[in-house]
């Protein structure tokens, strides 16, 4: 019976491993609840992480994929509307996804090669890596290696191309010496007389290579006589005027040591050679991505305009309308005092004419008594007056006789009065003069846009619509529907489509890569929607554990709190542990999404992956990481104790103990105190308080030099612990501190004398 079981079983692993739905390719690691998690999408996980199996990174990125599948069976067993919504959004982000498996996974990792292929070549060619990494680790190498293998011939030329690159150029090693051209001529005698170096002043030395001279040297007399025919011999000097900046330079210079040129030889360059040749590739790649966005090929963006130009005119005249204004008379002058005196006697429209008519320095309006005519709202005045702002806010809401007060033109430096003749209403322009304007108003209009519109198409067939576009936006409500984002993801989309073309022609869209973003983003989306569908309410100032309040306050005393009670940072810690409740809720949720899912691991070695979810786990996992001194992975694990069950205290109490001890070892003496004070503050009595009331008064004293602080905690030791097996260690740091540290001084001496 045991034995058929076996087989029923192993029988219904096979069904599972080889029917799934998503195709007979991809390997079952394990079942949660509803969910399936497949090897390739661990391996997908981890290469665009960076993480390495059996590394803490790795076990990290396995985690939450976990608790996500774990979530989503939670998710569906609760209503089936979240994976329908998938299925909806799935087709219209199908392409965006597969463009970014094309252009990211096959193009630049891959570099167009199958996936099969590199497989088959890393096989072949076990020997060229590392024997501890696997294919994924080094696929991009492999990609290297493999695209050299299939491109010898490019390679030879290329090789051919850039190998003189490498040569080491003929150089010289000269003295040189600066001066007039007397002492250069005398210095020149000296160099040809072999008079010893180290007796000839201001000397200086240089190393000149062909091709690469830099200053004086690049002068052609003096590269004639360095490399060319005209070369000086070893050992011999020459006086030389160069021009630089337009002022003479004299100089001597004696030749020392002559390198000819140095060949570059293959085997000494091939391995950085092949990793340019690779490297251009890439490159190459790149540069065919970039043009890829610009060729659509077939994929037309439509041109979005309204069936009844007519009909969309009379429905939206208000967006068609003139320009409110004034019909207006004006008086302008110079001096703003004059006009402003003047128009204090003026009172209606026949004085108001009449002053401009006389006073007016507007020569183009004096002669019509100042009729300026009907001006709009934020358009330039006529005349030359030009833009005036603060006329219109000062005639905002005035009626006709409204004499305005002078008011500044930087366009033609005078000062103007106004007087308001009517005031010219908006009113719809005719449809001749907006004809034009219509279609654009339309297309701008995209949230009036009918849902049924065809945006993108394909030889006449429609691709996606205003619909389609809407559901992205459903999906990422961070992102603002208006004319601009919603012209920018109808570019992307279109340019995906035609991506996806291609990407389609080269089989991307059966690879393993492309299966398995698809499953993990419809699993993101599902739990995206999810959480923001359902709300998780902050906790109120009372559901907060108290000890947690008291932990976070001490633990930021001497930085956050500082200068505050408890009592006086209540409001503060409160807001800050809510906010962080609101993600520790999440991460709890997940953790009872994971106890309740039906798992079952096919895959016996991916079980360590499995997350650990009670208190007592993950206290003991910092535990053990801390004495393998992996420091960052206890703090980690120690602090998700503190953020996540601080309502039981024992395990609060540990992990607070446990923190301090570790951030001690890693020597973080600042956080290490202020946990151990948290800790003596909130457990008193603790069965660890004594050893703890130690390491804070030693790490006081000895890291962080705060020796009044050590004083106070450690004479308190001794109150409180007479009988303790650290009393003569207390005992001795008390004196040492009071001695100002003679007493360990003495000590030092002491023991430098004995050895």
């Amino acid at each position: 019976m045991k034995k058929i079981y076996t087989l029923i079983l192993l029988f219904f692993c096979f069904l599972l491993m080889s029917c799934n739905t998503v195709g007979s390719k991809d390997a079952v690691v394990a079942k949660i609840g509803s969910e399936t998690l497949y090897a390739e999408d661990l391996d997908f996980q981890a290469l665009q992480n960076s993480a390495v199996p059996s590394t803490d990174n790795y076990r990290i990125v396995a985690e939450r994929l976990l608790y996500s599948l774990a979530k989503v069976s939670k998710i569906n067993g609760e209503s089936k509307s979240y994976d329908s919504a998938w299925k909806a959004y799935e087709p219209i982000v199908r392409n965006r996804l597969l463009t970014i498996v094309y252009t990211r996974d096959h193009l630049m990792g891959r570099l167009g090669y199958a996936d099969e292929d590199l497989k088959k070549y890393f096989k072949e060619h076990r020997d060229e890596f590392d024997s501890s990494v696997s294919y994924l680790q080094v696929r991009g190498d492999v990609a290297g290696r493999y695209f050299i293998s299939q491109n010898q011939d490019s390679l030879k030329r290329f090789i051919q191309k850039t190998l003189p690159e490498k040569d080491e150029p003929a150089n010289v090693e000269v003295l040189f010496y600066v001066a007039d051209s007397l002492a250069v001529a005398d210095m020149v005698a000296k160099f040809n007389a072999t008079v010893p170096e180290d007796s000839l002043p201001l000397m200086r030395h240089a190393i000149v290579y062909q091709g690469k001279e830099k200053g004086v040297f690049a002068d052609s007399s003096v590269i004639k006589a360095l490399f060319l025919a005209d070369s000086m011999a070893v050992g011999t000097g020459r006086g030389f005027r160069v021009l630089e900046d337009s002022v003479y330079t004299y100089f001597a210079l004696k030749l020392k040591v002559r390198n000819a040129l140095k060949k570059a030889k293959e085997e000494d360059f091939r391995k950085i050679l092949e990793q340019n040749f690779v490297t251009l590739r890439r490159e190459s790649i790149a540069e065919e991505i970039q043009k890829m966005g610009g060729d659509l090929g077939d994929v037309v963006i439509e041109k979005v305009t309204p069936k009844d130009p007519h009909k969309y005119y009379e429905d939206n005249k208000d967006k068609f309308m003139t320009a409110p204004g004034y019909e207006v008379y004006h008086v302008a002058m110079k001096d703003s005092a004059v006009l402003v005196k003047t128009m204090e006697n003026v009172k209606d429209l026949e004085s108001f004419r009449a002053v401009a008519a006389t006073i007016s320095e507007k020569e183009e309006t004096s002669d019509s008594m100042g009729y300026v005519g009907k001006v709009k709202k934020n358009y330039a005045l006529p005349y030359g007056i030009g833009m005036m702002p603060a006329l219109w806010l000062e005639l905002e809401g005035k009626k006709r006789g409204y004499i305005s007060s002078a008011i500044h033109s930087l366009a033609d430096s005078l000062y103007h009065c106004f007087y308001v003749l009517s005031v010219v209403p908006s009113e719809p322009k005719a449809f001749d003069r907006v004809e034009k304007l219509i279609e654009s108003a339309y297309a701008d209009d995209v949230e009036s846009l009918d849902p049924a519109t065809v945006l993108i198409s394909e030889r006449g067939k429609p691709v996606y619509r205003k619909a389609d576009l809407l559901k992205i936006f459903d999906a990422e409500p961070g992102i603002p529907y208006n004319k601009n984002t919603h012209y920018n993801l109808v570019n992307m989309l279109a340019q995906a489509y035609a991506i996806g073309e291609k990407a389609r022609r080269d089989k991307v869209d059966d690879s393993w890569e492309f299966r398995a973003l698809l499953r993990l983003a419809r699993v993101e989306f599902i739990s995206n929607r999810y959480d923001r569908m359902t709300q998780i309410s902050a906790p109120t100032q009372n559901q907060i554990p108290e000890n947690l309040k008291k932990f976070e306050y001490y633990y930021g005393k001497e930085s956050i709190y500082k200068g505050k009670s408890f009592e006086e940072s209540l409001s503060q810690i409160t807001g800050v542990l809510t906010s962080r409740a609101r993600v520790n809720a999440k991460v709890l949720s997940e953790m009872e999404a994971w106890n309740k899912a039906n798992v079952f691991f096919y895959d016996r070695d991916k079980m360590e992956l499995a997350p650990i979810t009670s208190g007592e786990g993950v206290l003991a996992s910092g535990d053990s990481a801390a004495k393998k001194q992996k420091f960052d992975e206890a703090i980690s694990a120690y602090q998700k104790v503190v953020n996540l069950f601080a309502d039981r205290d024992t395990l609060f109490r540990m992990a607070v103990y446990g923190l301090a001890q570790v951030y001690s070892d890693a020597q973080k003496y600042n956080e290490s105190a202020a946990c151990f004070e948290a800790f003596l503050k909130i457990w008193p009595d603790a069965p660890e308080a004594e050893k703890a009331m130690f390491s804070l008064g030693f790490i006081l004293n000895e890291n962080l030099n705060r020796n009044d602080q050590a004083l106070e905690v450690l004479e308190d030791f001794q109150k409180r612990f007479p009988k303790s097996e650290l009393k003569e260690s207390v005992d001795w740091l008390v004196e040492n501190i009071k001695s100002d540290g003679k007493l360990a001084e003495d000590l030092t001496k002491k023991i430098e004398s004995e050895e």
